[in-house]
């Protein structure tokens, strides 16, 4: 009799059986801690890092924003005060039509006045004669804005004037002033009404200038004479008498043919002694410059230096020192 053999029923592993071996399976090894790559350590350090770098780099640009909206809602700096830089280009232009103008007004007759008619027509209403105004030396002396767009000029120009001197005619040229006003529209400039003879400008004082001092020095003396007359003149060596780091030179083609020193001061007094190297000097030297029969006097400020124990020409200066 075959025995069955219930297929639900599992023989149970005895001790030493190999079966228990079977079931377990091999080993498996422990791996490392890993994030990416090959599952190194160092490429997980290296991951961290970069990510501390992107948080770095989020706070710079985040800080880098702030400073831009810092810098847009910051006040605006205050404006620098600007130079007044003299005349504009309008005062300019006014001054040199104003004196076109006075010409015109003043040469136009009552036959030749197109000159005139072209800057006001209604100033040719009123002319009567065939004779011009003879002038010369037309000089702009002043220009002041005025409202309205309006420029004022003064205007001086010399007209020939006769006097009878003891039954002789003796011509001569005398300074006259006018005043022309100017309006500027857009890029344009017109003269408003008619030239108007005023009186000469006022005139103030002559400041006291300041070289209470005398000269006595005979070898300061010398320098200055034959330093006029060789910059005047072209009688010697201009270089003979300045310091080497001057720049003074002769006036070419000389005109005036001498030089003579009339008077001598100094801001303070200069003895006759002998004088230390680096001493410096400003003088007041007044000069008569003479031309076949003409004279005319002259005045030089001169800065003076003392080198290898000599006096020298240092400097041509612009304006006298005036008194305190």
């Amino acid at each position: 009799m075959t025995e069955k053999i219930n297929p639900l029923k599992r023989r149970l592993p005895t001790a030493g059986s190999s079966t228990v071996g079977a079931r377990r399976g091999p080993r498996q090894e422990r791996r490392p801690r890993s994030t990416t790559g090959d599952g190194t350590v160092i490429q997980s350090g290296a991951s961290a890092a970069g990510k501390w770098m992107v948080y770095g780099l989020i706070v710079l640009l985040g800080l880098g924003s702030l400073c831009g909206v810092l810098a847009f809602i910051r006040p605006a700096p205050a404006a620098q005060p600007v130079a007044d830089p003299g005349v504009s280009t309008q005062q300019q232009e006014a001054g040199a039509l104003a004196q076109a103008y006075l010409s015109a007004w003043l040469t136009a007759t009552s036959d030749d006045h197109a000159a005139l008619e072209a800057y006001s027509p209604e100033a040719v209403a009123g002319l009567q004669g065939r004779d011009p105004i003879s002038y010369r030396d037309l000089t702009v002396a002043s220009v002041e804005d005025a409202p309205g767009d309006m420029t004022t000029v003064i205007v001086s120009a010399s007209l020939e004037t006769t006097e009878d001197d003891d039954g002789e005619e003796v011509t001569s040229w005398t300074p006259y002033w006018y005043q022309v006003a100017v309006q500027a529209d857009g890029d344009t400039l017109a003269p408003v009404g008619l030239p108007t003879p005023v009186s000469m400008p006022a005139t103030g004082s002559s400041p006291d200038l300041g070289y209470p001092g005398r000269v006595v020095s005979r070898d300061l003396q010398a320098t200055v004479d034959d330093f006029m007359t060789a910059y005047l003149t072209g009688q010697g060596d201009v270089t003979r008498v300045v310091s080497p780091e001057s720049t003074i030179t002769a006036i070419t083609p000389a005109y005036w043919t001498r030089a003579t020193v009339r008077t001598l001061a100094s801001t303070e007094e200069i003895s006759d002694s002998d004088p230390a190297d680096g001493r410096t000097a400003e003088l007041l030297v007044d000069v008569d410059l003479t031309r076949d029969e003409t004279t005319k006097p002259a005045q030089y400020v001169l800065g003076m230096t003392v080198r290898d124990g000599r006096w020298e020409v240092q400097s041509l200066d612009s304006a006298p020192a005036l008194s305190n």
